[in-house]
């Protein structure tokens, strides 16, 4: 089987609380090539790992992000209903920075559409000295794409994506994505890993004009092995070091 990057989405989130400590020092200890997770900034400024724009799924209380100071969400327990967990908090992008081992990629996924966290992005990095190259930025929107390979032009920069109908047609469609990879100056994609869309011929269209392909969200072995049949650099799963077992032991 051809080798492939298994990325453990927030950390190896099957066994422990997404986007915390604990679940990210798993994958570390379980040696998978990396991990994802996402970042905000809160109302002072600070950089922090969780998903959502509030603590409510999460955590013991609901408190929005972006409009919250750092030490009035970092009281929030963020265990997700993980008892052997209870006491997680929210963590800093600085300090996941400092879990991460020599050699394991880093996707990160940006959840504002706002410069400054880019920029704050930039800084921790160069603060914790993690070398560029294991780096993946990845966003949703558009326009941090293009920013991103501005502002830290060494970091490997993926589009993130999803697949929506429209007249019968998923968008966004294979040529679509190449035109803005090319005008974004992107470095690939990290897509949805819709089999009746995202297919073989959408991946070697991606790969043949020399764009890195990953795939998003995969837990399931088979689905697993058909993609990395079809070519793709990496696989983000909630249990990556399961799935690269099921798949080594074939």
């Amino acid at each position: 089987m051809r080798k492939v990057e298994w990325i453990s989405h927030r950390g190896e989130s099957f066994d422990a609380p997404e986007n915390t400590i604990r679940a990210f020092q798993l994958a570390m200890e379980r040696e998978t090539d990396g991990i994802e997770t996402d970042i905000h900034l809160t109302a002072d400024g600070a950089v922090v790992c969780i998903h959502d724009s509030d603590t409510g799924r999460v955590g013991n209380r609901k408190l929005p992000v972006e409009t919250t100071p750092l030490n009035e969400l970092q009281e929030v327990d963020v265990s997700n209903g993980m008892a052997e967990f209870k006491g997680e908090k929210i963590p800093l992008f600085r300090s996941v920075l400092r879990i991460l081992r020599p050699g394991r990629m880093f996707f990160v996924e940006v959840k504002q559409n706002d410069e400054r966290l880019l920029e704050a992005m930039r800084r921790e990095i160069e603060e914790a000295g993690v070398p560029h190259d294991q780096i993946v930025m990845i966003s949703f929107y558009r326009e941090m794409v293009t920013a991103s390979k501005r502002i830290m032009p060494s970091v490997r920069t993926l589009w993130l994506t999803g697949f929506t109908e429209e007249n019968g047609t998923f968008r966004p469609t294979p040529e679509e994505t190449l035109a803005f990879l090319k005008e974004a100056k992107a470095d690939g994609i990290d897509a949805h890993a819709l089999e009746k869309v995202f297919d073989a011929d959408y991946i070697n269209a991606l790969k043949d004009a020399g764009f890195y392909v990953a795939v998003w969200t995969v837990d399931d072995a088979e689905l697993a092995e058909r993609y990395i049949a079809m070519g793709v650099d990496s696989i983000t799963s909630n249990r990556a070091a399961k799935l690269r077992s099921i798949l080594k032991g074939q």
